[in-house]
């Protein structure tokens, strides 16, 4: 017995040697770690991490998610559909940039852009100017339910005089930090990246019903997908909406709130008439306010609406290209949707 708690101890020490980079600042951690805690003190600190948790049942598995890869080979040219942007533009020093995007839109592209106070709209009305693709109207909200309140209810007049729309804000995640930097760019790369692009989800929303396109997850998200904080919030928005969910349901939204969409596919979640009264204070937070509840019921209300999904992927920035599915004829769109799209309310 004494021999293996010998030992035991003798593997604890180099698993701290190891750690801590050489024999004496491991020394010292032990020193430290004794006086504070005991031998006891010194077992915690050496204790293996506990596994991480296993991903979420109503979420599959990351080899078994499907996306089209975009650009198609041949995507058809735009047809004469009404398009619209509605934009929330917190951050104005990002209007040059989500314009340089913007110019990918082959034809015509109205943009109705929100902000939270008057000198903003003047720094937007100004990064806008000479926009040649359609009209630009900026509007001023309280700051109250992120990009969400003003998408769909600071705009609820514009959506039926177009027949598709692209939701985008200026996001930025700092309490992300390294590995959420760059998931601005991520998603308008998915949705805005080229001409090519762009024409690949207009092909998309013309067949089988498809209501709303969306960017495949950033993949550092998938592992912290979740109902979180969120779930009663968006089973109530749902229930007044005739829709019935439950707890276990299959999850899926568009993580960052931006995508192409038919306007009347969010016509369900339009008709709440939700007000910026309804939304939470603003406070930095990073869940469970209801605007995150409105992300997570997004697909639900499209399909309640009688349509599909479907997601997107470009290949360069997703690590597992066995699950794009490439398009090289509008022939190929149906036998991939059957893929991708995984009913939620089925």
């Amino acid at each position: 017995m004494a021999l293996s708690k010998y030992f035991s101890a003798l593997r604890r020490a180099r698993q701290l040697a190891r750690a801590e980079g050489g024999l004496l600042p491991a020394a010292a951690k032990a020193l430290r770690l004794f006086r504070q805690g005991g031998v006891q003190g010194i077992k915690q600190a050496l204790r293996p991490p506990a596994p991480a948790a296993p991903a979420p049942s109503n979420r599959p598995a990351d080899n078994e998610d499907y996306a089209f890869e975009v650009p198609f080979r041949a995507p058809a040219e735009r047809d004469g559909r009404r398009a619209c942007a509605i934009i929330h533009a917190f951050y104005p020093e990002l209007c040059a940039e989500m314009r340089g995007y913007l110019e990918n839109v082959p034809g015509q592209l109205d943009l109705y852009i929100s902000t939270t106070s008057d000198e903003k709209r003047q720094a937007i009305e100004a990064a806008f100017a000479g926009y040649d693709k359609g009209s630009v109207e900026v509007r001023v909200f309280e700051n109250r339910g992120r990009d969400i309140a003003p998408k769909l209810y600071g705009f609820a007049d514009v959506y039926d005089r177009y027949d598709l729309a692209l939701s985008l804000h200026t996001k930025k995640s700092p309490h992300g930090g390294t590995p959420l930097a760059d998931w601005r760019h991520y998603l308008y790369e998915h949705l805005l990246g080229s001409p090519q692009i762009v024409a690949s989800i207009f092909e998309l929303l013309k067949h089988d019903r498809v209501g709303m396109v969306f960017p495949q997850h950033l993949f550092y998200l998938r592992p912290i997908m979740g109902w979180g904080a969120n779930y009663a919030s968006s089973r109530a928005l749902l229930t007044k909406m005739g829709v019935e969910i439950h707890e276990g349901i299959f999850l899926e939204f568009p993580t960052g709130s931006m995508f192409w969409c038919r306007t009347d596919a969010l016509r369900g979640l339009r008709n709440l008439d939700l007000s910026f009264a309804d939304f939470d204070d603003e406070a930095g937070q990073i869940d469970g306010t209801l605007a995150h509840a409105v992300e997570r019921a997004f697909l639900y209300s499209v399909e309640a609406s009688g349509y599909q999904w479907a997601k997107v992927s470009v290949r360069a920035l997703y690590p597992l290209p066995d699950t794009l599915i490439p398009v090289n004829t509008p022939a190929d769109i149906p036998s991939g949707l059957a893929r991708v799209y995984r009913p939620l309310l089925s």
